[in-house]
């Protein structure tokens, strides 16, 4: 969330409590019931989307990373021994096909690593029988292939994930907007009905009802003596 919509959430946490903490003055009139639970469905809806947008992708994010270094290291002591045999033989288009350096790797976009990565990996599976004397198997050969594939899932991963914080920024948007219009609309105007029956609920309210932002309220009011003790 950006710094307006935190400052609109932290209102409308507050708005919350001084609801509950005056439910008898209000629970007996249907209207406010009614408006009430939309705004209680509102509020946690938004704390909802938040914690997809906040948290959702630190996890992918990390266990690409670790399968992306792990799909690097297996491709670089593929290619190194490939590009030895190659380099015996005589074979520089073989070599050509090998020849990327590890800041390379480490510096290509997670689409272009997955290409070369698996370009590496069908030029060595061409002369795999030739590489036992380097050190590499078979073995090696599909090792390197189920790093790329974990590589592939979790950056699939990775972009749903970033597409899922997306949709969620975007529904924490229409859902403050929603907020917004139900207490401009109804909850200020029935909490209004009660200011002189129930004066300390009325500006307990509306003091939460004040956007605080930056440690300031956006309408500074002295304390109200009634609303002390």
């Amino acid at each position: 969330m950006n710094d307006r919509q935190e400052n609109k959430f932290s209102m409308n946490l507050a708005v919350l409590k001084s609801l509950n903490d005056f439910e008898d003055q209000w629970s007996n009139v249907p209207a406010c019931v009614n408006a009430v639970d939309k705004f209680k469905n509102l509020v946690s809806g938004i704390d909802t989307q938040r914690q997809i947008q906040e948290g959702k992708i630190t996890g992918i994010t990390a266990n690409k990373q670790k399968e992306e270094d792990e799909m690097i290291q297996a491709t670089i002591e593929m290619a190194a021994a490939v590009f030895a045999y190659a380099d015996i033989i005589g074979d520089n288009e073989l070599k050509s096909k090998v020849s990327y350096s590890p800041s390379t790797l480490r510096s290509a976009r997670d689409t272009d690593l997955r290409v070369i990565c698996q370009s590496v990996h069908d030029a060595a599976e061409s002369v795999i029988s030739e590489l036992g004397d380097f050190g590499t198997t078979p073995e090696d050969l599909e090792k390197m292939q189920k790093e790329i594939d974990d590589f592939s899932t979790f950056l699939s991963e990775s972009r749903n994930a970033i597409n899922t914080r997306s949709i969620a920024t975007a529904k924490i948007a229409d859902l403050i907007k929603e907020s917004d219009d139900l207490l401009d609309n109804q909850l200020d105007k029935l909490v209004t009905t009660f200011q002189s029956s129930e004066p300390k609920f009325y500006r307990t309210y509306m003091k939460a009802r004040q956007i605080i932002n930056m440690g300031s309220r956006s309408q500074i009011e002295e304390e109200d003596p009634e609303l002390e003790g």
